[in-house]
């Protein structure tokens, strides 16, 4: 569901703020204390951690996200995506923001790179604790991260050392990317069915 969601955002490739009008645009503003767990904080969180944000739109529980990416190959890439995401858990969903999802789209990719990917909040809340962010006094630590963030240990470790929930989370999120053949099919598909329609409208004219 989540998959499918994400392609049909991307589709719309450099489209996002005009389609969710300027209503929905989100400018950084630098945290308030205590945190208020706004897109703002984490719009400025991103930029923050080396992120650079090209937009940033809500509607209503849903954010938008485009950034223009400095990696060069996968490995890059991935870490850029684990960087937003712990922005993403860290600014918003542990602050107590009631945003559900996060479209994020790549504005320059790379031949083989995937356009967009998203995080479902869900999973930040199902398969990673807060334990390794709250800091003695109960408060959540800096969101400050870096491109270093594990994606599969720590935690709630089996025998071998590796956290599960995190390998989980990780994957979800990695099976939400879309790539130009996402997107092409996409296209492909809605054709078809715009020329199955006019098809039958004919058909039904005919047998008038």
């Amino acid at each position: 569901m989540a998959t499918a969601a994400a392609t049909a955002t991307v589709g719309t490739a450099g489209c996002l703020g005009s389609l969710l009008g300027q209503s929905g645009q989100i400018q950084p503003e630098e945290p308030s204390e205590p945190r208020e767990g706004s897109p703002e904080e984490f719009y400025y969180f991103l930029e923050d951690n080396g992120i650079a944000v090209e937009e940033l739109a809500r509607e209503e529980d849903e954010l938008y996200l485009t950034y223009e990416s400095e990696a060069e190959d996968v490995e890059a890439s991935d870490e850029e995506i684990m960087v937003i995401y712990e922005v993403y858990k860290r600014a918003l969903i542990r602050r107590g923001s009631a945003v559900e999802f996060l479209y994020s789209e790549v504005a320059n990719p790379f031949d083989g790179q995937a356009l967009g990917w998203g995080i479902d909040t869900e999973w930040v809340t199902r398969f990673d604790a807060e334990g390794n962010e709250t800091a003695s006094d109960g408060s959540v630590a800096n969101e400050t991260t870096n491109a270093s963030a594990d994606n599969g240990t720590g935690g709630n470790e089996s025998g071998q050392g590796i956290d599960m929930d995190r390998v989980t989370l990780w994957s979800n999120i990695m099976n939400t990317k879309v790539y130009e053949d996402d997107v092409e099919a996409v296209g492909n598909e809605t054709d078809a069915n715009g020329t199955a329609n006019a098809t039958d409208d004919g058909l039904e004219n005919e047998s008038d």
